[in-house]
């Protein structure tokens, strides 16, 4: 799966109390963030974890074709894009959903989607790998010192 690598390179590189200050304003604004997403704008349920050799993000994609998935990464996070159609229940193909089809409950998001997760330390961009299996979107980030 191609993964863009993007290298911020205007990032000023604080001292140790301004990192964790800007690590807060980082959280805070993501929080606001979402919640000034775009109607329609969702976020995939998402997993971080890590091994002493990389860091890998599990996002959950159920529906969601390879080529309408876009993996950016910058050297401080990983941001991923794309989007679900909508697709009609089976048997409703060529009815439009205003005249006879009612939903009991709807819990499925659609249209486009957005995730970015904040690398707590340098990957090594060039060994970077993601697959999408059975409907999970696992990126493998290896870090830069290991």
């Amino acid at each position: 799966m191609r993964v863009r690598y993007r290298l911020v390179t205007y990032t000023a590189s604080p001292a140790a109390e301004q990192q964790d200050m800007e690590r807060l304003f980082h959280e805070l604004w993501h929080v606001r963030q979402r919640a000034m997403q775009p109607a329609g704008e969702w976020r995939p349920r998402t997993d971080v974890y890590e091994t002493p050799g990389s860091l890998f993000v599990k996002l959950e994609l159920a529906g969601v074709p390879e080529e309408a998935i876009e993996i950016t990464l910058y050297a401080d996070h990983v941001v991923v894009t794309g989007s679900r159609e909508e697709a009609l229940p089976v048997g409703q193909q060529g009815t439009s959903p205003d005249r006879g089809l009612a939903f009991h409950e709807a819990q499925i998001h659609y249209g486009s989607f957005r995730s970015e997760v904040r690398l707590p330390h340098p990957v090594d961009s060039e060994r970077v790998r993601a697959e999408l299996d059975n409907g999970f979107l696992i990126i493998t980030l290896p870090r830069a010192d290991a």
